[in-house]
């Protein structure tokens, strides 16, 4: 964690209002022959998704906004982590806390670690237990070359997800190993200390396939931060036809990252009140770990039935500690000081069962049920040696009902039953109409909910302080213990309430793809830290628009434009000014993808958002503005394969980035890839 006082200062939140109830319902029928799904059509002009309903869906037949982003997308953004791509869906912000942080948020920047979304990697969440909830170094957990594709549900989805899908959904889809036979290598060097390596080695036979990636990625981050940021991690997946109706698919992965936190010493008012000098937010270098195992068994039943079994384990380690201090200017060599910790432990475990049945040509369903279990160990965080734990059960349903030709109907919710913070129901109802085979309109109203964390629950923790020299500890009353967390554990689940309409269509006489979203979305029981404990407050609502246009004018041209006009209004008093909104009225992007002769390629994308702020904080960062430009080169050597790319980010100027002191500016990097 960053960002440290004598009194922690904690984001909190609140959630929403209670749902209304929404109609499950479902009709039996003659079993009909199973509609298979090809690999094309999760590529086609219309794509088949798999993130809104757990039925693998045509785009506009899915119960949500969704933007897919695509391998050849990802390689020609020049993006080196999923955040950053994450720039190219309206509605999303995106920002770097330091330069081992890259934070995305979807519609409002409420929180510091992205914890108001959920991130699956191939099923598998990477949502954190650990402090206040944590999807950002899980996002960064995953190479870029060995993604097919990122599905983004652009809404709420704790129907079909459960709790903490609550503003969003990014669900990243790793290349089959079966993809990814050979060698594949890269490097990436550039200013400020970029320098990434990758190399991935697949093979199999007809019984098995499987791949290993290994990866590194470093950064020296701002130079106005003491942000070094060095990340290694090896991933493998195996996946394994142990029989004509069954498959397995094995995942195993760790990680390591060492990042640099803190910051300088800074004038402050202190304990005696006089002024000082405070370094309570001491420059250090902590660490980050992480180690997964998971797998994935699926068993064709009949031609209209599937079941599948998952589960798996996940396990990570912080640390964070340092010798707080403050120099009071009353006392000449007067010294208060503290060992602050914020580092510990968190294991993560889930099973879960699904079945997916055909009807007939008009009805499928799902159902299943997951157990999970979350433990965290930090003594210094909730004063004890002992892990502290919570169980989760989850039954959840949905149908997919065709009752016309051009009408589908999706409903369906989830049922949780969280071991401290009681039961809720995640309701979900949605219309799709067709109104010509390439236009379709669309309404959905759900409710989703976001589970408090561990330590807002129980969360207790004290700081040992002393002071020197004596004169001054005995006028403070030192050493003693400063309470700096006491959870009473009455915190409820965040709910947010959210209705949209939506049309999706295509021109295709123009080479032109349409997606238009008007959304409401009413937050209640908002976490908020007061008084040591996390509390529930209302509000916000967040409204507005998003809109994408994906235009092919010519073949080797295409233009993507995606933006969001968001509307904020506060739900507490004393944050109900117009200068203290954590929406941006407006962001969106703008990107030229131009294939030019003699094998290269050329690459522009422009970033944009007005004012805001991150979480709640006092500061309010000027509109940023990026231009980023790409230049690749394809070539083929005998059977090896290769790009060389030439990357510039920033080129319109610096801009603000999580703090107004904190400036993003030019960086250029190269990269080479070779494929053998």
């Amino acid at each position: 964690m960053s960002g440290y006082s004598f009194r922690i200062t904690r984001v909190a939140r609140r959630p929403a209002a209670a749902g209304a109830v929404l109609l499950l319902f479902g009709m039996l029928a003659a079993p009909g022959a199973a509609q298979e799904v090809s690999e094309h059509d999760y590529f086609g002009d219309l794509p088949v998704v798999l993130s809104v309903s757990r039925l693998a869906q045509r785009l506009d037949e899915v119960p949500g906004a969704v933007t897919v982003i695509d391998a050849e997308t990802i390689r020609r953004s020049g993006a080196r982590e999923v955040a950053e791509l994450l720039r190219l869906v309206p509605g999303f912000v995106v920002t770097q806390r330091n330069g081992g942080s890259t934070v995305a948020g979807y519609h409002a920047a409420l929180d510091v670690y992205g914890a108001r979304m959920q991130v699956y990697v191939d099923g598998r969440s990477v949502y954190s237990s650990f402090y206040l909830g944590d999807t950002h170094r899980g996002l960064a957990a995953v190479e870029l070359a060995d993604i097919q594709r990122i599905e983004v549900l652009r809404g709420s989805n704790s129907a079909a997800f459960g709790s903490n899908a609550f503003l969003g959904v990014v669900n990243i889809v790793t290349r089959a190993a079966a993809d990814t036979h050979g060698v594949s290598a890269s490097v990436t060097l550039g200013d400020k200390g970029i320098d990434d390596n990758f190399v991935r080695y697949g093979w199999g036979n007809e019984a098995a396939d499987m791949r290993l990636s290994v990866s590194r990625r470093s950064t020296s981050g701002y130079e106005s931060a003491y942000d070094d940021s060095h990340r290694s991690q090896m991933q493998f997946r195996g996946d394994f036809r142990v029989g004509p109706a069954d498959d397995v698919s094995i995942k195993l992965g760790v990680a390591r990252e060492s990042f640099g936190e803190g910051v300088p010493r800074f004038d402050c008012n202190i304990a005696t009140g006089v002024r000082g000098v405070c370094d309570t937010n001491k420059e250090r270098t902590d660490s980050w770990r992480n180690g997964y195992a998971r797998f994935d068994w699926s068993r064709t039943l009949s031609e209209t039935s599937m079941l599948k079994v998952a589960g798996g384990v996940d396990q990570e380690l912080y640390t964070s500690n340092f010798l707080a201090e403050q120099f009071p200017n009353a006392f000449p060599g007067g010294r208060i000081f503290a060992f602050a910790d914020f580092g510990g432990k968190a294991l993560r475990q889930n099973l879960e069962i699904q079945r997916t049945d055909v009807w007939s040509a008009d009805l499928r369903s799902v159902v299943g049920a997951e157990i999970l279990r979350e433990q965290v160990r930090s003594p210094s965080l909730f004063s004890t040696d002992a892990s502290i734990s919570a169980r989760q059960s989850r039954v959840f349903g949905g149908i997919e009902w065709k009752p016309a030709a051009d009408w589908i109907i999706n409903t369906g919710g989830m049922w949780e039953d969280h071991s401290m913070a009681g039961r809720t129901f995640a309701p979900r109802l949605a219309v799709n109409y067709h109104l010509l085979p390439e236009h379709t309109l669309r309404a959905v109203s759900t409710q989703s909910f976001r589970m408090p964390s561990i330590y807002m629950f129980r969360g207790l923790a004290t700081l040992q302080a002393n002071a020197t020299p004596p004169a001054l500890a005995a006028l403070l009353g030192f050493p003693k213990a400063l309470p700096q967390a006491a959870g009473t554990g009455n915190v409820k689940p965040e709910s947010v309430i959210a209705n949209e309409i939506g049309y999706l269509g295509e021109l295709r006489n123009l080479g032109l793809k349409l997606d238009v979203r008007a959304f409401s979305e009413r937050m209640n029981r908002r976490h908020y830290s007061r008084s040591l404990d996390i509390i529930n407050l209302p509000g916000p609502d967040i409204h507005g628009f998003e809109y994408q246009f994906d235009w092919k004018p010519f073949d080797a041209t295409r233009v993507v434009f995606a933006e969001a006009q968001i509307r904020e209004e506060a739900g507490r008093n004393d944050n109900n000014n117009a200068e203290h909104f954590e929406a941006p009225h407006r962001t969106g992007s703008v990107a030229l993808y131009q294939k030019l002769p003699g094998r290269f390629d050329l690459s522009l994308i422009a970033y944009y958002a007005t004012p805001y702020q991150w979480a709640g904080m006092a500061q309010v960062l000027d509109g940023a503005r990026q231009l980023d430009a790409r230049l690749a080169y394809a070539f083929r050597v005998g059977a090896t394969r290769g790009e060389l790319a030439f990357m510039a980010q920033s080129l319109s100027g610096s801009h603000m980035e999580y703090y107004r002191t904190q400036l993003s500016g030019r960086r250029a990097f190269t990269s080479l890839r070779l494929d053998f």
